[in-house]
């Protein structure tokens, strides 16, 4: 039973009785009915609750995130604030862009879910039928190409306090496909690990492209050093000679209370194969 009935129920109980609830730091008595009647009223309003339906629940994980992306030819600086919430073993990524598709990350069916809901319609992968989908080959070939990818990371002794936490510099450097340099700053101030989300993403982690294989662990092994929950980032990536530059600062973290169907797809929305165009949003 809900927090919200069980409270309404212990008013509709304290009324019927002509008992005292407190509100705010002053406690309250209310006797405006007679017993018999108040008890009458009582129970039909504990009734209606219990016969009601309710909307279940939990406790989740809310963080507001400013995105600003620079340097595409033809592209003007771009701001967007995205929001993600994570709950019942999922998470949602929303973006305030109209053009933006919303993404709904679930590790246990290895699903991503991309919404867009300008068109209602969606799309989604499923990480591992798409790896069992491609041939050996292809595999093969994506694989060396990520293992080319090496990364290093470099902690400093440089802290400062962005928004509400004490943060540490680090400087990570990546090559390969595309050469990256990041300034991140990380907290060690919040516990959160959303690491099985991330490797869905990216298809890393033990079960990706790489699995366990040596780059992998060596990969691994190095973003280790970076200790904590990313605040802010500030990164630099050599595209082809094209020069594009990105910052992404977290300035909220909180708990809140998620309901299910945050993180289902809306009723009325259209699936769309890969490869076929959904409707305006990016793709």
């Amino acid at each position: 039973m809900s927090i919200l009935i069980r409270h309404f129920i212990k008013r509709a109980i304290g009324l019927g009785n002509g008992a005292s609830f407190t509100t705010g730091k002053s406690t309250m008595q209310h006797r405006f009915f007679p017993s018999s009647l108040s008890a009458r009223l009582g129970a039909t309003a504990l009734l209606a609750l219990v016969l009601a339906p309710a909307v279940a629940s939990e406790t989740g994980l809310y963080i507001e995130t400013r995105n600003v992306s620079a340097g595409l030819v033809g592209e003007a600086p771009r701001e967007e604030l995205s929001k993600t919430y994570v709950a019942y073993d999922k998470m949602k990524v929303a973006s305030s862009d109209p053009q933006g598709n919303d993404m709904i990350l679930d590790p246990a069916s290895d699903t991503m879910t991309f919404l867009n809901h300008s068109v209602k319609e969606y799309y989604q992968i499923n990480a591992k039928s798409m790896m069992q989908g491609m041939s050996q080959p292809g595999i093969d070939q994506m694989r060396a190409m990520m293992e080319q990818n090496k990364v290093s990371v470099e902690p400093t002794d440089e802290t400062r306090k962005i928004n509400d936490w004490n943060c540490k510099k680090y400087i990570v450097r990546k090559t390969g496909m595309v050469d990256i340099e990041q300034e991140v700053w990380a907290t060690e101030d919040v516990d959160i690990d959303l690491e099985r989300y991330t490797d869905l993403m990216s298809m890393a982690g033990p079960d990706g492209l790489l699995g366990d294989s040596d780059a992998a662990k060596a990969q691994r092994e190095e973003m280790a050093k970076i200790k904590g929950y990313t605040i802010l980032s500030k990164a630099k990536m050599d595209m082809m000679g094209s020069i594009m530059e990105t910052e992404s600062e977290v300035t909220v973290i909180r708990e809140e209370p998620m309901t299910a169907d945050m993180f289902e797809i809306p009723e009325g929305y259209t699936k769309k194969e890969m490869g076929k165009h959904a409707g305006g949003g990016h793709q």
